[in-house]
């Protein structure tokens, strides 16, 4: 009990003025190792992503002819010898190739890059060729023929500037097969030439022969041939053609391909690449990624179908009704068309760029047997044409103890072309040369008649990578380089 008077004394609470250093100090330390483990994190993260990076463009790198090249400071190179089978010769084939790359990361000058390249491609490793190269003289197919097979050097310039030899295609005392293993189709321009996804291949395990299909080059013969005589079966391949390295699955199978003239070759992929993509087709017919590509977007030459919308539409261009011909027996009859098909074609050639073709039948036959990441071709042990094709597979067939069938089963129906080419002018044809000018040299392939002056500008060009020294075999001119004057006008022109 309190009285009036009283006075009450509360207890005092005294802080231990020694516990409280003790407290802070255990809190700064739990605080100092959060921040601690918290940057110990990010570093682990930015570490290892950037190990990630670093791992991803040191890995192996593959080359066309199955050589391993490891990631370094400084460029690598490596020799090694190859032994293919022959078909021509019946014997092993032996031959030594230098390699070599510089396989970092390049810096890419935005200033030099075509219009339309995805930056983010690291193969667009070199630079792309904007302006017209200056006048050289020409050099003779000896010298050529005896630097690429190393009898002489190449001859070289001032350390500023970049020599290049020009030459005539067709003209090269070596193989095919050798003159490929040199081409280089830059990955930068010749972008959306290359195949994008696999490569239906046909592939015969029991004679250990891959046929590496070309469209419009004798692909519906070679295809029957290889899955009724040889056993063959489609077999998708990667665009790199990794399993045709010495270490893939496929490193000891027999590599053959064919090609063709590609003036011949170019009338008759437009051709097909027309009906392919013409309003009459069957659309339930298209394949998904084809039906959503044409949904999505408009055709980049609609002139070319202006006033047909059917199939009878079309084939009264190339058929007249006056013919009284039924509609089967236009299929198989020689084109009677009046010019309009082939005017239609001569404007979408002087429109065409020849770098980014809206069918795959259009794509250069160099492009169809390259690496896009490289711009090397794969590896291809023979090259026929289609010149002979019917007694080059007969051959082929016989060497590994087969027969071709008696009754002509395997070649391929052919449809007679729907415009007429002998309408097409000579300035058009020339053009084509021009655009289709790395399979020329490439390939080895002699000009046609049409072709063949110099005046024409049909030439092909030597010179060494800036990278590995390595001999490259290009087209003096690349497609954007060609000039292109006539119907240049986006404005439709009427027919």
């Amino acid at each position: 009990q309190f009285n009036e008077n009283d006075t009450m004394t509360l207890p005092t609470i005294v802080e231990d003025e020694e516990e409280r250093p003790t407290s802070n100090a255990k809190f700064k330390r739990i605080k100092t190792l959060h921040i601690l483990v918290g940057f110990g994190f990010i570093y682990t993260v930015v570490l290892s992503s950037t190990l990630f990076a670093h791992r991803t463009y040191r890995k192996t790198i593959h080359g066309q002819y199955g050589e391993t090249l490891k990631l370094g400071p400084k460029i690598k190179y490596s020799t090694q010898q190859l032994t293919k089978r022959s078909l021509k010769n019946g014997v092993s084939m032996s031959t030594k190739v230098h390699i070599g790359t510089d396989l970092h990361k390049p810096k890419i000058d935005t200033s030099q890059i075509h219009i339309g390249t995805d930056l983010n491609h690291p193969q667009k490793h070199e630079r792309m060729p904007l302006q017209i190269p200056e006048f050289a003289e020409l050099t003779d197919s000896k010298t050529i023929t005896s630097i690429l097979k190393q009898e002489s050097h190449f001859p070289s310039l001032d350390g500023r500037r970049q020599q290049r030899l020009k030459f005539k295609p067709g003209q090269l005392d070596i193989s095919r097969e050798e003159t490929l293993r040199h081409c280089f189709a830059h990955p930068g321009i010749y972008r959306d030439q290359f195949p994008m996804r696999p490569q239906v291949t046909m592939v015969s395990d029991p004679y250990q022969v891959i046929y590496m299909m070309v469209p419009k080059s004798g692909s519906s013969t070679g295809r029957w041939i290889m899955e009724h005589v040889l056993d063959g079966e489609d077999e998708p391949f990667t665009i790199h053609g990794r399993e045709l390295m010495e270490d893939g699955d496929y490193g000891n199978y027999t590599v053959l391909t064919f090609i063709r003239d590609p003036l011949s070759r170019f009338f008759s992929s437009y051709d097909e690449a027309y009906l392919r993509h013409g309003p009459w087709f069957d659309h339930k017919k298209k394949e998904k990624v084809f039906l959503k590509y044409m949904t999505n977007n408009k055709h980049p030459y609609p002139y070319l179908y202006e006033n047909m919308t059917t199939w009878d539409d079309y084939q009264d261009a190339f058929c007249p009704p006056q013919l009284g011909l039924t509609r089967q027996e236009c299929r198989m009859e020689e084109t009677k068309e009046n010019g309009t098909l082939a005017e239609r074609f001569e404007r979408f050639v002087w429109d065409y760029d020849g770098l980014h073709p809206f069918d795959l039948h259009l794509r250069l036959q160099v492009l169809h047997i390259s690496n896009p990441q490289t711009g090397r071709a794969r590896r291809v042990d023979e090259i026929y044409t289609t010149e002979n094709t019917i007694d080059d597979w007969k051959f082929i067939v016989e060497w590994f103890g087969e027969e071709l069938p008696e009754n002509g089963e395997f070649q391929a129906r052919s449809v007679p072309r729907r415009f007429d080419t002998s309408k097409v002018s000579l300035e058009t044809k020339q053009r084509i040369c021009n655009l289709a000018a790395i399979d020329y040299c490439c390939l080895n392939l002699q000009l046609p008649p049409e072709c063949e002056s110099d005046d024409v500008g049909v030439f092909c060009a030597l010179d060494k990578s800036k990278r590995d020294g390595s001999l490259r075999i290009q087209p003096w001119l690349h497609p954007h380089q060609v000039p292109a004057t006539r119907y240049s006008s986006a404005k439709p022109k009427s027919t």
